[in-house]
């Protein structure tokens, strides 16, 4: 597909720093933190990977404050995303290994407006278009993912790429909302740079209110990709904001165009286990100067 792995650009580095701050620690039942949306009333909602099949509702210091379960097993929980209704998605599609075949998308009403303690979701299930072999070469290692957003009326997700040797892309498969059995289309790739490959793993993805910036999430930086068209995101402008810091950051969502909540899995009983506000005005100031300059 045209514009999918084009010759590769790499994000430019942005030297300011964002201005993070720790907002609390995650309860232990959330050692496992994977995946983060903002529901209307400014909830949290996060989950575990491969844990217990509960979404968490937390305040802002990562106090729990709600729980729903679902009758369903979590089986690679890895991100979270909501739709313009406010009906949220689950990406059951962790793949280290590239080799599933029941990879799908949960998908539940706003669960703000659930009274239930148990409730049933619809499911997306879903192959990759462009897969053939489970798994496949090493080199051929980007069926993975971590990350996914919705937009307008698709679901975007965003590949964690563990080709040998490494590539540096991360693939965008477009699904849409609907349940039912779908074929995940190349849509398109990003190219985030050719280095360490923990480095450039996408743990998390979302969109910011206005549409405008689509941001990813590693261990240690975010990217922040804008003026895109069609959401075809390599058309727009990528930038890499180091975060000075580096842990298993898993979960991403914008609390407002120029704010952004995370949270990271508690490793070693030590490092981690905490969400964290991450403030971008003074990020974002310094691309739009860049994006002056280059006009």
């Amino acid at each position: 597909m045209l514009g999918v792995y084009s010759q590769p650009s790499p994000p430019v580095t942005i030297d300011k720093a964002p201005r993070i701050s720790v907002l609390g620690s995650l309860p232990k039942t959330l050692k496992e933190a994977s995946g983060l949306e903002m529901s209307a009333s400014g909830m949290l909602w996060t989950h575990n990977d491969d844990r217990y099949p509960v979404l968490y509702a937390l305040d802002s210091t990562g106090h729990v404050v709600k729980a729903i379960h679902l009758n369903e097993r979590n089986n690679g929980w890895e991100d979270l995303a909501q739709d313009s209704e406010g009906n949220f998605y689950i990406g059951a599609f962790g793949n280290n290994n590239n080799n599933r075949k029941d990879l799908a998308i949960l998908k539940i009403p706003d669960p703000e407006s659930v009274t239930q303690t148990i409730i049933n979701a619809e499911i997306i299930r879903y192959v990759y278009s462009d897969q053939r072999a489970f798994p496949p070469a090493e080199s051929q290692l980007n069926f993975d993912a971590d990350a996914f957003t919705s937009k307008d009326d698709s679901l975007f997700i965003f590949t964690k790429n563990r080709t040998n040797p490494f590539t540096g892309y991360t693939k965008v498969y477009r699904l849409p909302h609907e349940p039912g059995s779908h074929e995940a289309l190349l849509y398109d790739s990003i190219y985030l740079g050719n280095g360490a490959m923990m480095q450039y793993w996408v743990t998390s993805a979302d969109i910011s209110p206005d549409g405008k910036w689509l941001a990813l999430l590693s261990h240690d930086c975010l990217w922040l990709t804008t003026g895109f068209r069609n959401n075809r995101f390599s058309s727009g402008k990528t930038f890499r904001i180091p975060l000075d810091n580096f842990s298993h950051k898993a979960g991403l969502c914008f609390a407002s165009n120029e704010k952004v909540f995370i949270v990271d899995e508690l490793e070693f009983g030590v490092l981690g286990g905490q969400i964290y506000a991450v403030e971008l005005a003074d990020v974002l100031a310094a691309i739009q100067a860049v994006l002056l300059r280059d006009h």
